[in-house]
C-alpha cells in the first residue's frame, strides 16, 4: 500500500527501442529488457496510481531523454507542475547512434507543486545541475542523484517510481524493484 509522499523520483519507461544492432551480438533484439509504455499510458498511470499519494505540496524529479524531454515537461505542466530546474547526468560514456556523436547524458527535470519545499539549510547551493557519474547497466540510475535528494530533503517521504533498484530512505514502486538490488 502506498503512503503519502512529498518527493517523487520518476523514471518513465519511455517508448524507446535499442539502436543499431551489432554483428558481434547476433541474438540481440531491439526490445529493451523492460516493458515500455506510450506517453499517454505513462501519465495516465501516474494520474491514477502515483499522484493521488502526494502531499498537497510536493516535488517531482522526472527522468527524461532527448526524444521525450519536451513531452514529459508539457505533460507535467498540464497537471499544474512548475519546472524548477533541469539537471543533466553526464554518464561519461554512451552510445553513438548512426556512428555520429556519443549520447552520454540524460535529463532530470525538477518540478514542484504548488510551491517549492525548502531544501535542508546545510545543503543550500552545495550541488551542481550536472551529475557526473559513469553509467553502469542500461537504465541503472546514478547513486549521486539519490544521495543529493536525500541530503536536500532528509525528512521528507520519498517514492521511487518505475524503480529498478531498492534504495535506503525511498519506497520503491514498479514491477522490477529488485532488478539491480545487490549488483
Amino acid at each position: 500500500m502506498l503512503h503519502n509522499y512529498s518527493i517523487f523520483v520518476i523514471d518513465p519507461p519511455w517508448p524507446k527501442k535499442k539502436g543499431g544492432l551489432r554483428k558481434v551480438a547476433p541474438n540481440q533484439t531491439r526490445k529493451l529488457d523492460y516493458e515500455t509504455m506510450d506517453v499517454r499510458s505513462i501519465f495516465g498511470l501516474l494520474d491514477r496510481e502515483i499522484f493521488p499519494t502526494a502531499y498537497d505540496t510536493h516535488m517531482v524529479f522526472l527522468w527524461g531523454i532527448d526524444q521525450y524531454l519536451h513531452e514529459g515537461e508539457v505533460q507535467m505542466s498540464y497537471r499544474g507542475y512548475k519546472l524548477h530546474a533541469r539537471m543533466i547526468w553526464d554518464k561519461e560514456n554512451g552510445v553513438a547512434p548512426g556512428f555520429t556523436i556519443r549520447y552520454s547524458h540524460e535529463y532530470i527535470s525538477w518540478f514542484y507543486y504548488p510551491k517549492m519545499i525548502p531544501v535542508d539549510k546545510d545543503y543550500r547551493g552545495k550541488y551542481s545541475s550536472v551529475i557526473n557519474e559513469r553509467s553502469r547497466e542500461h537504465s541503472r540510475k546514478p547513486d549521486r542523484l539519490y544521495n543529493m535528494i536525500d541530503n536536500l530533503y532528509p525528512d521528507q517521504t520519498k517514492l521511487d517510481v518505475f524503480s529498478r533498484e531498492r534504495r535506503p530512505g525511498l519506497h520503491s514502486w514498479g514491477n522490477q524493484t529488485d532488478y539491480f538490488t545487490g549488483r
